[in-house]
C-alpha cells in the first residue's frame, strides 16, 4: 500500500485521544499549554508524577508529532506542536462523546429499560465532562461570547454556571475596571472559582456564590445592574422540568439588569448545515433520551426572549456544532 498523508483519520484521532487523555490523568496537558518548552523534570515537578513515567510519556507524545523533540541531548527537551490547540479542541469532542458520556453510553439498554433509575444509577463525572468541555470550548464556543463581550466593555457581567471562574477571570483580564459575579451549584466549583480569582489578583473584582441559578427568580439583587448576564450551556438544564422556572429566570433578567444584555450560549436540536447535523443529533438524543433535558430551537428560544421583554434579539451560528449565541435587550 502506498505510503502517503491522509490528514485526520479516525485512527489519527484514536491515537491522539489516548495520550492526550493518559496526559490529562497525569495533569501533564495544562502543564503543557502553559510552558513552551518543557523537559521530563520540570513536567514531573509540575503533574508529581515520576520522571521516568513522565520521560517515556513526552517521548510518546514527540513520536506521534504532537510535540517536538528539540534535539538537545541531556535532558531531552521539547515543544508543543503548532496544531497542539488544535488538536486539543478535536479531542475535546471525542473525549467528551465516549469518556465523560461513557455511563449513559454504556448503559444504553437499562436508560431504555428504566430512565429514571439509570440517571440515578449512573451519573457522569462532572470532572471529566468539564475539562473534556473546556477542550472543546476554547476555540468552539468560547471565543465568540468573550469578543461580543469585551466590544461592549461592560462594567457589571454576572455568569450564570461560572464553573471553576476561567470566563469571569478573562474577561477581566480583558475589560479593566469591570467586576464580575459568579452563581454556580457546585460548592466545589465555587471554591475553585474563589482561589483561582485569589491567585489572579482579583479578589476584590470577583464575588462567586454557591446557588443555583433559579434564586435569581425570588431574589434578583445578583443580577441588578449588571450589564452583560452570560449563560453558558446552563439554561437548558431547567428544561422541560422547570420551564416556567426558566420563564420566570428570562423575565427578572429582563427586570433588574436595567443596562443589561442577556448572552445565552446553547445548543438547539436540530442543524441544518451538514458539518453541525452529527454533533448536534447525538447531543440531542443523549439529552432527551438519557438526561430528560429539552433543547430549544432558534424560534423557541426568540419567543421566549421577546415574551419575556427583550425587543432586540439576535442568533449567531458557533463553531460548535448545533451551537448557538442568543443575543438579547431591551
Amino acid at each position: 500500500m502506498q505510503n502517503v498523508d491522509r490528514g485526520i483519520t479516525g485512527s489519527s484521532l484514536a491515537g491522539s485521544a489516548i495520550l492526550l487523555e493518559i496526559g490529562a490523568e497525569y495533569g501533564v496537558i495544562d502543564f503543557l499549554q502553559k510552558s513552551p518548552i518543557v523537559d521530563a523534570a520540570a513536567a514531573s515537578r509540575s503533574c508529581g508524577i515520576k520522571e521516568s513515567v513522565i520521560s517515556a510519556y513526552l517521548d510518546s507524545l514527540s513520536k506521534a508529532g504532537i510535540i517536538e523533540d528539540l534535539g538537545t541531548k541531556a535532558p531531552p527537551t521539547y515543544k508543543v506542536g503548532s496544531n497542539f490547540d488544535e488538536l486539543i479542541n478535536e479531542v475535546g469532542y471525542l473525549s467528551w462523546a465516549l469518556r465523560a458520556c461513557a455511563p449513559l453510553i454504556n448503559n444504553a439498554k437499562e436508560f431504555s429499560e428504566r430512565n429514571e433509575e439509570a440517571q440515578a444509577k449512573y451519573p457522569r463525572s462532572g470532572g471529566l465532562v468539564a475539562r473534556t468541555s473546556k477542550w472543546m470550548g476554547e476555540k468552539s464556543f468560547y471565543p465568540q461570547p468573550e469578543n461580543a463581550i469585551v466590544a461592549m466593555a461592560p462594567k457589571k457581567i454576572v455568569d450564570l454556571g461560572s464553573g471553576s471562574g476561567g470566563f469571569l477571570i478573562r474577561m477581566l483580564r480583558k475589560i479593566p475596571g469591570s467586576t464580575g459575579v459568579g452563581i454556580d451549584l457546585s460548592a466545589s466549583a465555587t471554591e475553585q472559582a474563589v482561589q483561582a480569582a485569589k491567585d489572579a489578583g482579583m479578589s476584590d473584582r470577583l464575588q462567586f456564590v454557591t446557588a443555583p441559578i433559579q434564586v435569581l427568580v425570588e431574589d434578583a439583587s445578583l443580577i441588578k445592574d449588571a450589564d452583560i448576564i452570560h449563560a453558558g450551556f446552563v439554561m437548558h438544564d431547567l428544561l422541560p422540568a422547570e420551564e416556567a422556572t426558566l420563564d420566570a429566570l428570562l423575565r427578572a433578567c429582563c427586570a433588574y439588569a436595567i443596562k443589561g444584555t442577556l448572552i445565552i450560549v446553547d445548543a438547539i436540536p436540530v442543524a441544518q448545515s451538514n458539518w453541525e447535523k452529527p454533533f448536534a443529533a447525538a447531543f440531542n438524543h443523549l439529552h432527551n433520551h438519557f438526561m430528560s433535558r429539552r433543547l430549544l430551537s432558534e424560534e423557541e428560544w426568540t419567543e421566549k426572549l421577546f415574551r419575556a421583554g427583550f425587543s432586540n434579539v439576535r442568533i449567531e451560528v458557533l463553531d460548535h456544532p448545533g451551537g448557538r449565541m442568543l443575543m438579547a435587550s431591551k
